[in-house]
């Protein structure tokens, strides 16, 4: 075991200054509180003491915008983002009844819920319940819900079927009183994938299919990355140099939770992530501490291919590998679901799905899928589908947009985003309708990066600006972003550029893009090549 005093145990001890949310964490559990919201929901919002708002967060409930309003967002766990017809028509039958009739789809592949009342709070828990659904833990210091490949499982070129290690992880992470009280927020991803499509680069602990050939036959695993991470100070995961077992891989991932428990950086919330303990350790040292806390070595391993391109939306209709069963992934832009439309779609997963086999599964980029849907009801559930208005062929611009909360309910957010992606589609539909390529473009309203600006080829942070002496949204603008092959953040091109002229700045960077090009040259290998300079210039943007 490597000699470092526990950070946990020094806070624990007194023998560190204490930030007011450690004090809190000490004083009483996030995972306590669940008895006070059930007494809040029969005394009122005004009684909520103020250490308790941030405390239910652990179930996944935080104050709307303004604060002081009395309503709540809630957000679910769906591990993985795989839910049954039942659970997605009890998600809307809460939506429809509490939550003003709409919901969004996050990027960690769940369901986020607007104007709930305390009053409602202990109902729609009991709800959820009644469907194995919970909302522990999908906000606070504590393990947000495990993320995946939303075609796990039925994927024909996945390296690993993963489902049942992510199911293992978040069930052993969830009402975990061991892992209640982390340092901060803890992102975890499980995925057999071959495009690392669950993003492990991004996340505080990534685990990825992993195909090899030891002495002339293949073998199929895992490997992991650490102390990946966006938000203000954005960090790239590191990976850990082993290969690890089906059998390992909760006993690897519960070790590298341990280590940021016991030793992640409580004195200084603003560097309390998991990322910046890894950064500070390196991922040598890591494996050294996870080894010494498993007893044994794990197996040495450094060649870990390239992934190309980790970018895939799953939308259309694709062929599983089960038979003739196929998935058919359908378009939210920005996550945005309205008009019974989530009841819809379990409608017909219930109908058209194989029998016993109904299933719709949540992407990371706020889409979702309907799932084992045999080839003979293809026809007609693209019909009802057409006739629901809802979009299985999106085109670029809707397929490849992602979006945060934004100001319209977010307490952090600078500037409204949801809807003005929305309202961005429809403009670069009509005005940028040339354009045919592939092109990500994602909205954050705050540095904290819900929108995962980072790593999109155009990326929009919220900011503000004065225009004839009072503030408007703006937003800073960052191109080249990508993970997989030559991984990095987008850099920043051009700053406060108004909300209302977001879709002329990005046809005129695609007119620039489109015109310098090199064959075959991606937009996001367009930016690596030329100086950001140079672009900015051709823009004629001021």
């Amino acid at each position: 075991m490597i000699d470092i005093q526990p950070n946990f145990a020094a806070v624990k001890q007194g023998l560190i200054p204490l930030t007011q949310m450690e004090k809190a964490k000490l004083e009483k559990d996030g995972l306590d509180v669940i008895h006070d919201i059930y007494r809040y929901a029969k005394t009122g919002f005004d009684s909520i003491e103020a250490d308790d708002f941030d405390r239910m967060k652990w179930y996944g409930v935080y104050r709307q915008k303004p604060k002081e309003s009395g309503f709540f967002m809630m957000r679910t766990k769906i591990p993985g983002g795989q839910a049954t017809a039942q659970q997605a028509r009890m998600l809307h039958s809460i939506t429809d009844r509490y939550a003003h009739g709409f919901c969004d789809i996050t990027t960690r592949q769940t369901i986020q819920f607007h104007w709930l009342r305390i009053e409602d709070v202990p109902q729609i828990f009991s709800e959820l319940a009644s469907v194995g659904m919970t909302t522990s833990g999908a906000c606070g210091d504590d393990t947000r819900n495990v993320v995946g490949c939303p075609v796990s499982g039925i994927d024909p070129d996945e390296i690993i079927d993963a489902t049942p290690q992510l199911l293992e992880v978040s069930h052993a992470m969830t009402d975990n009183r061991e892992f209640s009280n982390l340092p901060r927020k803890y992102k975890i991803s499980v995925s057999g994938c071959c495009i690392h499509c669950a993003q492990p680069d991004i996340n505080c602990t990534g685990v990825f299919g992993l195909k090899r050939i030891v002495d002339g036959r293949e073998e199929r695993g895992f490997g992991i990355k650490i102390g990946g991470g966006l938000s203000s100070a954005p960090k790239l995961a590191q990976t850990l140099q082993c290969v690890i077992t089906p059998e390992q891989v909760w006993p690897v991932v519960k070790a590298v939770s341990e280590i940021f428990r016991d030793h992640g950086y409580r004195h200084q919330r603003q560097k309390a992530r998991f990322k910046f303990l890894v950064a500070d350790w390196g991922h040598e040292r890591v494996l050294a501490e996870v080894e010494a806390l498993l007893g044994y070595k794990l197996e040495p391993h450094t060649d870990f291919p390239e992934i190309r391109d980790q970018e895939a939306d799953h939308l259309g209709i694709h062929k599983q590998k089960q038979g003739d069963l196929y998935w058919v992934g359908i378009c939210f832009p920005g996550g945005r679901i309205r008009n019974g439309m989530l009841g819809k779609v379990a409608d017909l997963a219930e109908k058209y799905c194989a029998p016993g086999l109904d299933g719709i599964r949540n992407t990371n980029k706020q889409n979702l899928l309907i799932v084992n849907v045999p080839e003979k009801n293809l026809d007609a559930l693209k019909a009802e589908l057409d006739a629901a208005g809802l979009d299985y062929n999106p085109n670029n611009f809707r397929k490849g947009c992602v979006s945060c909360t934004g100001i319209e309910f977010c307490n952090l957010a600078v500037a409204e985003t949801k809807n003005r992606m929305l309202e961005l589609i429809e403009q670069l539909e009509t005005q940028s309708g040339w354009y045919k390529d592939k092109i990500r473009v994602h909205f954050s309203g705050c540095p904290s990066s819900c929108g995962q600006h980072q790593i999109a080829d155009i990326g929009f942070r919220g900011a503000k600006t004065k225009v004839a002496g009072e503030m408007v949204d703006a937003f800073d603008a960052f191109i080249g972003g990508r993970l997989g092959h030559n991984r990095r953040f987008n850099e920043l091109l051009k700053g406060k550029i108004l909300a209302k002229d977001v879709h002329v700045f990005i046809d005129k960077l695609l007119h620039v893009y489109d015109a310098g090009k090199q064959p075959g040259e991606t937009f996001a290998d367009y930016t690596d090549r030329v100086p950001k300079e140079e672009i900015l210039k051709a823009l004629e943007w001021k």
